[in-house]
């Protein structure tokens, strides 16, 4: 049988990339984003038949457990889970003074807190395959020790927050076999990442699906580079 991977927040960017990579190497794929009709991921969806498209807000439970239920239905195991799915509230370079401070709410909402539902949601698939992979994808801006600048204050802390619980997930579940890492896609020429940023979302999702599809729980724990080093970033 395939491998089946779950992506959260396809509609654009790394995630759509992501999905499209999976599924022309053979994978089963289950695209996720809170607007499923985005056409770019109605027309990968048309353009691949292993690729399944389903609405998913990551911060709104009954929506999640709606999209595991219907994942389930049609396969009880899922052997990857990628919690891609982020936001960056703000333009980054805001002041302490100045920035809103009902950013860091919704920041944490997406990528601490729906990161932890939809994990938590995707377990009973995840412990049916032979090999479970859990990836969230973090950045090199929630390492704190190497913070040398005030920029993306709710961004940063968010990233930071998500590192502790890849490592407390990572900890909990490595009895169950389960690999849970953080990977940094790195500066990646999307929406979030800007126009300046040096490398393509499909060259990013090239190198990613690649390290995603190796890890073992060797990597458990670990905070890595899209190329699975674990020497680029500090925690």
């Amino acid at each position: 049988m395939p491998n089946r991977v779950l992506i959260t927040g396809c509609s654009q960017g790394i995630g759509l990339a992501l999905a499209l990579e999976f599924a022309r190497d053979g994978w089963n794929v289950i695209a996720t984003a809170r607007r499923s009709d985005r056409p770019a991921l109605q027309n990968a969806a048309r353009a691949h038949a292993n690729l399944e498209v389903l609405e998913l807000d990551v911060t709104h439970e009954p929506q999640i457990a709606r999209a595991m239920d219907a994942a389930a239905a049609v396969d009880p195991v899922l052997d990857v889970l990628i919690n891609n799915a982020a936001i960056f509230p703000g333009n980054g370079h805001e002041t302490l003074e100045s920035l809103d401070l009902e950013w860091f709410d919704e920041a944490f909402a997406t990528n601490v807190t729906g990161v932890a539902a939809v994990t938590r949601a995707s377990l009973p698939m995840l412990r049916r395959s032979a090999h479970p992979r859990i990836v969230n994808l973090s950045s090199g801006a929630g390492s704190i020790s190497e913070k040398t600048d005030a920029l993306y204050y709710p961004y940063s802390a968010s990233k930071a927050a998500l590192n502790m619980l890849t490592r407390t997930m990572a900890n909990e579940l490595r009895s169950a076999e389960i690999t849970v890492t953080a990977i940094s896609p790195g500066w990646v020429h999307t929406e979030m990442g800007g126009p300046e940023a040096p490398v393509s979302p499909d060259d990013c999702a090239a190198v990613l699906r690649k390290t995603i599809a190796t890890l073992t729980l060797a990597e458990t724990g670990k905070f890595l580079d899209r190329h699975g080093d674990d020497s680029t970033y500090a925690w």
